[in-house]
């Protein structure tokens, strides 16, 4: 047992980090789960896709009262689990764990492919117990998948960069996809247009951007379809939406949100952790030292542009936003985690090296210390979740009272799952 564990002791590692990460998504699911707003429309979209075999062409609105649209490929796997729970809202957060889960795998592959696997094990660590990510795991909302996908892109940029044309596939899928998730996935063709200076430039990535260019325009078919049977009213919303919220660079804005260009360091570091605050301006100097001792621990092009795209992970919705007059959540600022988890696992990697005993023990208290303090608010919970509402449906039934439907409101749709007649 003792050589077999020696020999795979990172999968060993990594198994356990798993199930760790697995208890904290799907504990008290119940319990736990949040049925609001966007659950409850992801429900009845659901619903109408099994039931009335109504498939959408549009997604959720992109920001309310917009009237413009994301993509609807995200309603499309809701509905699979819902299909399975035969429409139990449970299907909610069963979701959400299973998009936590697919988020875990992408951070651990995708950091061992780029650093190794000690650096991806620490990243998923970090991952597993930031009880923030923990909390924004356990909503079911298109968001959660930002991150992931926001990882799959810059991995394919790096690779194309470094002369794998063939990554350009897998770039125009995931950018497809991520226009079906959230509008903030505009980031994304901005930082592609920024890294094309470092392209190759040949014959192949030609005909390579053709076909990609086809396997990204796929996904917006079904709103280029809603968009033709609404003689383009969306259309027109979006671009008077811009004008509306556009009010050009300024450089006094942009310094107004220089905190939240850095915010999910702040989230990921501190989340619920009172004590931790005290680091919080630490948040300012993590990127700038990572690519200190990145680059210059052996300095190459790989590792430049390497630092290049981070930046640019940083400083594209730092600007976008800038420009920006309407309300700014900090989910907005999802796309940055992976690379934020990345520097953090790196940072505390390259500190573990230098084999300095009160480093290393610094290091590991800190981390032990924000591993017990999250479990602990974790397990001090309280809150009504899915649960509770369900009781309160099921005992206005009993009395007899009818449940009218109201766009939005969790106990309309559990009324009619518990009173359905269309089994």
């Amino acid at each position: 047992m003792k050589k077999f564990l020696t020999k795979n002791k990172v999968w060993v590692i990594f198994l356990l980090i798993l199930i760790i990460h697995s208890f904290f998504r799907f504990y008290q699911l119940g319990t736990r789960s949040p049925f609001g707003w966007d659950q409850v429309d992801n429900a009845w979209v659901a619903k109408n896709i099994i039931v009335n075999h109504q498939w959408p062409l549009l997604g959720m609105q992109a920001k309310l009262n917009s009237g413009f649209f994301i993509g609807p490929f995200y309603y499309y796997l809701v509905a699979i689990v819902y299909f399975f729970t035969r429409l139990d809202p449970i299907a909610s957060g069963i979701f959400a764990g299973i998009t936590s889960i697919f988020t875990f795998f992408v951070f651990y592959f995708l950091t061992k492919k780029l650093f190794s696997s000690k650096v991806a094990l620490i990243a998923v660590f970090i991952h597993t117990f930031s009880l923030y990510i923990i909390n924004f795991d356990r909503v079911q909302w298109p968001v959660n998948l930002i991150a992931p996908i926001s990882f799959i892109i810059f991995f394919a940029l790096y690779k194309i960069i470094n002369g794998r044309i063939n990554y350009l596939f897998l770039l125009a899928v995931a950018l497809g996809f991520s226009f079906h998730l959230n509008f903030t996935a505009v980031f994304f063709p901005l930082i592609i247009l920024f890294a094309l200076p470092f392209f190759p430039r040949n014959k192949q990535t030609l005909k390579y951007s053709f076909i990609s260019l086809f396997l990204f325009l796929v996904w917006l078919v079904p709103n280029f379809l809603a968009e033709l049977g609404s003689q383009n009213v969306h259309t027109h919303n979006l671009i008077n939406y811009l004008q509306t919220y556009y009010h050009g660079l300024h450089l006094v804005r942009i310094l107004q949100l220089t905190k939240d260009a850095f915010i999910e360091f702040e989230g990921v570091l501190i989340g619920g952790v009172e004590a931790l605050r005290v680091i919080k301006p630490i948040k300012y100097a993590l990127f700038p030292l990572f690519c200190l001792t990145y680059f210059f621990s052996e300095p190459s092009r790989r590792r430049f542009t390497f630092c290049y795209l981070v930046g640019l992970w940083f400083l594209i919705p730092w600007l976008v936003f800038s420009v920006y007059s309407g309300e700014i959540s900090n989910y907005y600022f999802s796309s940055t985690r992976p690379v934020v988890i990345m520097i953090l696992a790196y940072l505390t990697f390259r500190l573990l090296q230098l084999k300095n005993l009160l480093v290393t023990m610094t290091v590991i208290v800190f981390w032990l210390f924000y591993s017990f303090s999250s479990t602990q608010n974790f397990l001090n919970f309280k809150g009504h979740g899915l649960d509770y509402q369900r009781s309160q449906v099921r005992e206005a039934i009993k009395k007899g009272k009818i449940i009218e439907f109201k766009q939005g409101v969790p106990e309309s749709y559990l009324y009619y799952i518990y009173t359905r007649n269309d089994l």
